[in-house]
């Protein structure tokens, strides 16, 4: 009986070691798919720390990039040779929502400091109207489409926030025209590496 009590006690420490480690584990595990699904290299992700000082170059920057996955959509779209274009087209889909949903942390940030970003915006305003057509372009497939449909409910928002963020900033900066130009504080980068 006593031997038994042992072992039941040994097993309860076991367990309770597996479980304590396991969960000191999952973070790690959660850190590096964070890593595996960033859309920027760290060189991107560099040129994005650099500009944290210059709300409206790091909004440009952001649209550049989101404008790469842009004209990939489109070039996948137009290229049906292509071996794994539905694989292909599904991640520059995810890749725009991330990057999309990126750009808009970053608007906000700014934003919420009265940066003034209207330059930044008129730009961002602009290249919105773009998008829808392009993200319908690629056939239906099941392979993509709600990633696409993500990624269009992305465009839309990020076309209404825009539009609604320039006409608050031109409003706000009629009224405060001595913080026009205003650079506000900078939003932190993202960490290549994970949080």
């Amino acid at each position: 009986m006593l031997a038994h009590a042992c072992r039941s006690t040994r097993n309860r420490r076991l367990l309770t070691l597996l479980i304590g480690l396991s969960l000191l584990l999952l973070p790690c595990t959660r850190c590096s798919a964070q890593h595996q699904d960033d859309p920027l290299t760290e060189a991107q992700t560099d040129q994005i720390r650099e500009f944290g000082d210059r709300p409206n170059d790091r909004i440009k920057l952001y649209l550049k990039f989101v404008e790469e996955r842009v004209s990939a959509i489109r070039d996948l779209s137009v290229d049906s040779h292509e071996d794994n274009r539905p694989a292909e087209l599904r991640a520059k889909f995810e890749e725009f929502t991330r990057l999309t949903d990126e750009l808009a942390d970053n608007i906000d940030s700014y934003t919420n400091d009265h940066a003034d970003v209207r330059k930044a915006l008129k730009a961002v305003v602009e290249a919105c109207s773009k998008w829808p057509d392009v993200l319908r372009k690629p056939p239906t497939d099941p392979a993509y489409e709600f990633v696409r449909r993500t990624s269009l409910d992305s465009a839309q928002s990020m076309a209404e926030d825009s539009k609604k963020l320039l006409a608050d900033q031109e409003t706000y900066f009629a009224a405060h025209k001595d913080e026009a130009g205003k650079n506000g504080k900078a939003p932190t980068a993202p960490d290549p590496k994970g949080p």
